[in-house]
């Protein structure tokens, strides 16, 4: 009898042949995976088959401890294919919709690219891909079809060998190369501009998609998905990185604004009619504010603050070659690393709080006795109240802490 972890192998297979069944399934699971971008191919596709409105998750222990949310009673855990070790396993992780808050809690920061952010990061990419021009989404489609080419250079021989059984079977070297490139580049390009907000959707049209279809087998699925994931995952940070730096600086300058204001009425022995709490909020350093829209609908924004060692310009991108040093408290998959079952050469690890862009997208580490291999019905785990009891108990402990040595509390991720 297969074990429940096997069934949802299975299930992973059956879903990854469905992907590519129909282009406007394809569409959509590139909408989920463009959000959880950090994550690797085959869990953006557990994830999809099972909360396809998925905006960012993590581990139970993970929402309790780094960002003081407990998770709500019956929510239920989405199940991750871990086949990285001598026995497949599963691991589960809640959407940010499956937790609660309290006064202290903390939410991830999602960037948004908006109007004012399209010059510095046209420029940006200008800058690593050599790739201009004054369409954004015409740079991301010409970005988007040389890193499919270097991506194919270097992992196409691989390739070859995973095509039996699919309709690239009859096609010969040549024209395998040709299928791939086209699917890889049309997939990675709609994904950029779904994750942008730029309305992929006016940029093609069902027959772009065609080159898709021939992937059809769980293997060329799950091939030709790592590396769709892999080049976005490298985009995409270099993205979040340059727009969290645009937002740093725009609150600089109003920073410095607010006390040119402040300076000018104590001069003229006028008072601020602007009460402390307002002041104090705006002149907070390194706050960075956004609308709820930021991260999703009907949540509230509360960004999360890097620490130094994130403080970073852009990372090198893949195409680069040299390794990346990895953030503090981030596990990124990295691209070329060793993968798992029929899934190219995607990486067996993932991404947790810390990122440089986003400060909450991905599963972390855990062994099998903790909770994130179990699945939450909410009897394995503590009650509501004992979570918020925990959590608030924690955070008085940090806040006396804070107070004895004098340093400001909360967290720097």
């Amino acid at each position: 009898m297969a074990t429940k972890a096997q069934m949802y192998a299975q299930m992973a297979d059956h879903a990854a042949v469905q992907l590519t069944s129909s282009w406007n399934e394809w569409m959509r699971f590139l909408d989920t995976a463009s959000r959880l971008y950090k994550y690797p191919f085959h869990d953006q596709l557990m994830i999809y088959a099972q909360r396809p409105d998925a905006t960012a998750c993590a581990e139970y222990d993970l929402w309790n401890d780094k960002m003081g949310r407990y998770v709500r009673r019956g929510s239920k855990g989405i199940a991750l294919v871990d086949d990285s070790g001598d026995r497949t396993r599963l691991r589960y992780v809640f959407d940010i919709s499956d937790t609660g808050t309290r006064p202290h809690s903390r939410t991830p920061w999602l960037w948004k690219m908006e109007e004012r952010h399209i010059d510095s990061i046209s420029a940006m990419l200008e800058n690593r891909y050599g790739v201009g021009g004054d369409d954004l989404g015409g740079q991301l489609t010409e970005i988007a079809r040389r890193l499919a080419g270097e991506y194919w250079a270097d992992n196409g021989r691989d390739f070859l060998y995973i095509v039996d059984d699919s309709f690239l079977e009859e096609y010969d070297e040549l024209n395998i190369e040709v299928q791939f490139k086209a699917a890889a580049t049309v997939s990675i390009a709609y994904s950029l501009m779904s994750r942008c907000g730029l309305a992929p959707e006016q940029y093609f049209t069902h027959e772009d998609f065609m080159p898709v279809f021939d992937f059809n087998t769980p293997a060329t699925v799950g091939a030709l998905g790592t590396a769709v994931s892999q080049i976005n995952q490298q985009v995409l940070r270099q993205i979040g990185v340059t727009i969290l730096n645009a937002e740093r600086e725009a609150n600089k300058e109003r920073s410095q604004q607010n006390e040119q204001h402040l300076n000018l009425h104590s001069e003229r022995g006028l008072s601020d009619s602007q009460p402390a709490t307002d002041r104090t909020a705006r002149n907070a350093p390194g706050q960075v504010r956004q609308d709820a829209e930021n991260l999703l609908e009907g949540s509230p924004a509360h960004p999360l603050q890097p620490s130094a060692d994130e403080r970073e310009a852009v990372p090198a991108p893949v195409g680069d070659r040299p390794d990346r040093e990895q953030p503090i408290g981030a596990a990124d998959a990295k691209t070329g690393a060793g993968g798992g079952r029929d899934r190219g050469t995607e990486s067996p690890r993932h991404d947790a709080v810390g990122g440089p862009d986003e400060q909450l997208q991905g599963p972390g580490g855990g062994d099998s006795a903790g909770g994130t291999y179990q699945q939450l019905t909410l009897n394995l785990f503590l009650s509501e109240a004992e979570q918020i009891q925990n959590i608030d108990e924690a955070e008085n402990v940090k806040a006396s802490s804070a107070f004895s040595f004098g340093v400001p509390g909360g967290h720097t991720f």
